[in-house]
């Protein structure tokens, strides 16, 4: 499923220039114009035309100061730019926001998806029959520079309106190698109902 990107044009800015270049792939795939780089502290509105740009997505890697100067900076030059921040480092998350902020319209927030700790599912009403993709990320090393990451696809299919339970398979996610050894870490979903897109983030160890 795919949402309309009528000549959107995203700016990302994190931390790896790996993640940066995969998410800027990510997103030319999806139709829309993107560019990136992990030197935010160099002179961005020198670097980039931001008088077009539609989106900047803020990396967690990008210091709370410095994320306030750049938006002031920005937001001076272009005053309709969506800022976004990341939830992780994960190209194919990132670009999921991008599509969410784009389409935050859709949004049913009444009705939006969540997730259950007590039995590993994701929740999800729908008012109409719609076609509903539930994709999980996990990061499986956060060891720097260049954090990695994997997915799955839960479920790819048209639902009936009506209630429904996502189950989480048990071994997902994994442990994430970091430099001290293996912890558990944060993971996420998206769900995606017809052109609405939501993105949960899920703490570790619920």
């Amino acid at each position: 499923m795919t949402t309309g990107t009528p000549h959107r044009s995203v700016l990302l800015l994190g931390g790896s220039q790996h993640v940066v270049d995969d998410c800027v792939a990510s997103l030319r795939d999806l139709g829309y114009t993107a560019q990136g780089t992990n030197d935010f502290f160099s002179d961005i509105p020198a670097r980039f035309d931001l008088t077009h740009i539609d989106l900047v997505s803020l990396g967690g890697l990008v210091p709370p100061d410095r994320k306030a100067e750049l938006k002031a900076q920005i937001g001076a030059i272009n005053p309709t730019v969506i800022f976004l921040d990341a939830l992780a480092g994960i190209p194919g998350l990132v670009a999921s926001q991008v599509q969410a902020a784009f389409t935050a319209g859709r949004h049913d927030f009444d009705h939006a998806p969540a997730y259950t700790p007590s039995d590993r599912s994701i929740r999800l009403t729908l008012q109409d029959p719609a076609d509903v993709k539930v994709t999980l990320w996990w990061r499986t090393s956060l060891i720097p520079p260049d954090p990695k990451s994997d997915s799955l696809v839960l479920l790819d299919d048209r639902l009936a309106g009506g209630d429904h339970t996502i189950p989480v398979p048990g071994h997902i996610p994994p442990p994430a190698a970091t430099p001290s050894g293996p912890r558990p870490v944060d993971w996420f979903a998206t769900v995606q109902a017809d052109a609405a897109i939501y993105n949960l983030g899920i703490a570790a160890g619920q």
